[in-house]
């Protein structure tokens, strides 16, 4: 089916462009500060999910004309499981746009970051990455289908650093809380795509592109003029503030590729070995890397537009003394030591054997 192979494409595109804009919205809301409906960052994230979604509804119609008995039925209608996914996310998308206006007319300022609505957005953008992703997992022996799943692994990684951004500064990288946070969420994305993906670095291949998206927005989203629209202005600014360097998840990456497909032809009774292999593995090399290239980008040698670093790119509403910037920030109890490092460990593990464990599940998929 010529039309499926397109529509797939269409959801593909979709859900790579999501992220990519959700940063731009952060960027946005932290240079200007005034959240309109119709701001172009909010419009692009519509038509992100709108893309996706008209990929998956060509999917349906392409799947219940051919009548494929492999595709999930409803009714009279067939489609692929991640094609359902991602129509059910784009209805999930429209009823928190509804009624986060709502919430925030109601609430103010007192509504938060994460009430309700904002928390079914990102269910949502998650539901739809995941679905795409289930989409491309059969199809990974079309022209280009195994480095489409690993670019749909990539958008999920993307959308991780998306609610992370907030903890993810580099004066916040050497803190316990950093490393627990990232060792319990991004090994489950990496490990299920060793495991499913058919290129023989597919992990790899998704975190390159995770780092390469935000790399670009890091060098493209300083060009386009903006400055504040609302006070009070601690950090002025005339062009739109540049998001958190990219977290070095390559590396973790490669080993985990490397260390899964070791242990591909083993028996799954050792699933818990090789979570604790790879979880390990990520910890380790996550900190080692991640500790080095953090105490870099607030060096004088990272203030330029290359890494937007040197602790000069701040949001114009945060007060923070100059010493500040260029230093590492510990909230009481959030010191990393040997405990919590271990702990951190553990965490990785247990997303690991989360991932392994999806990755087992996701070998049923045949549409």
């Amino acid at each position: 089916m010529a039309g499926a192979g397109r529509s797939a494409w269409l959801m593909l595109l979709g859900s790579a462009a999501l992220p990519a804009t959700l940063f731009w919205d952060f960027s946005f809301e932290s240079t200007i500060g005034v959240d309109r409906f119709f701001a172009a960052p909010h419009v692009a994230t519509d038509l992100a999910v709108l893309l996706a979604a008209a990929g998956a509804f060509g999917l349906l119609r392409a799947s219940t004309r051919a009548g494929d008995p492999q595709a999930v039925a409803l009714g009279r209608a067939r489609a692929p499981l991640g094609a359902w996914l991602v129509l059910w996310a784009a209805l999930a998308f429209a009823t928190a746009l509804v009624f986060d206006r709502w919430w925030q007319t109601g609430y103010g300022l007192a509504a938060g970051i994460w009430h309700p609505p904002q928390i079914l957005k990102a269910v949502s953008f998650f539901a739809l990455a995941t679905g795409v992703g289930l989409v491309w997992l059969p199809r990974q022996e079309q022209p280009g289908g195994a480095l489409a799943f690993a670019l749909a692994g990539g958008a999920l990684l993307s959308l991780i650093s998306v609610v992370t951004l907030a903890s993810s500064f580099a004066n916040l990288q050497r803190g316990a809380f950093f490393y627990a946070l990232c060792c319990a969420t991004y090994p489950v994305v990496l490990a299920a795509l060793a495991v499913s993906g058919r290129l023989r670095f597919t992990a790899t291949a998704a975190a390159l592109f995770a780092f390469a998206l935000q790399l670009a927005l890091v060098w493209i989203l300083p060009l386009v003029p903006g400055a504040p629209e609302v006070g009070p202005i601690y950090n002025p600014r005339t062009t739109l503030l540049p998001p958190p360097f990219p977290l070095l998840l390559v590396v973790p990456a490669l080993a985990l590729d490397v260390l899964l497909r070791a242990r591909s032809s083993r028996a799954g009774a050792l699933l818990g070995l090789a979570a604790l292999e790879t979880g390990v593995a990520f910890a380790a090399l996550f900190l080692s890397v991640q500790w080095l290239l953090a105490g870099f980008l607030l060096s004088p040698a990272a203030d330029s537009w290359l890494f937007a670093g040197g602790g000069r790119h701040w949001p114009f509403f945060l007060r923070i003394e100059p010493s500040a910037r260029v230093a590492f920030w510990h909230a009481p109890g959030d010191a990393l030591d040997a405990t919590r490092a271990a702990l951190a460990a553990l965490y990785a593990v247990l997303a690991a054997l989360a991932g392994l464990a999806l990755a087992a599940g996701m070998k049923r998929v045949r549409a």
